[in-house]
């Protein structure tokens, strides 16, 4: 069996288990293939007893559980980032395509909300801009043209639609 990132799903294992349930499920190997079958449903038919009856205790199931931020547009997306990473040793190689492109996605709104932020920042500091007077190092470059040159992208039609 190819080893997996199992801290999550042993967790989760071994809160719908018990003892005795695990004991069946050695002894599985030890029985007549014949029996094998009916005798792995009837493990399955306990696993499911003790999860319904765990379901009525409150707070029972994980209750230092993480939360996803809602927000993916403006909040911090590393807990989204986190669970992507989790789920990768689980997926097909096509789902793990898809969630590399969606981790991809999401780092690249944060690197663009910082810019956004960088550019609100010198905004605020040079209400004037960049005019391309003497004393302007820049030779009359706007931050947007600077932040532009530094991602490979046009900025100026994502910051505008951010600050209306």
């Amino acid at each position: 069996m190819e080893e997996k990132g199992t801290s999550p799903v042993t967790a989760f294992d071994s809160l719908f288990t018990t003892n005795k349930i695990q004991m069946l499920k050695v002894l599985l190997a030890w029985i007549p293939p014949s029996q094998q079958n009916m005798f792995a449903v009837y493990i399955k038919f306990l696993e499911l007893q003790h999860a319904l009856t765990l379901l009525h205790r409150p707070g029972a199931l994980f209750p230092n559980s993480r939360r996803l931020s809602a927000d993916f547009f403006s909040g911090d997306n590393s807990d989204t980032i986190e669970l992507l990473d989790e789920l990768l040793p689980y997926s097909s190689q096509a789902e793990h395509f898809r969630i590399e492109n969606m981790k991809n996605m999401l780092q690249n709104m944060g690197r663009i909300k910082e810019m956004m932020e960088m550019m609100e920042m010198m905004k605020e500091m040079f209400p004037d801009g960049f005019g391309g007077g003497e004393e302007n190092p820049m030779g009359g470059m706007s931050p947007m043209d600077i932040l532009s040159g530094i991602a490979g992208m046009d900025m100026s039609a994502a910051f505008d639609s951010n600050s209306s």
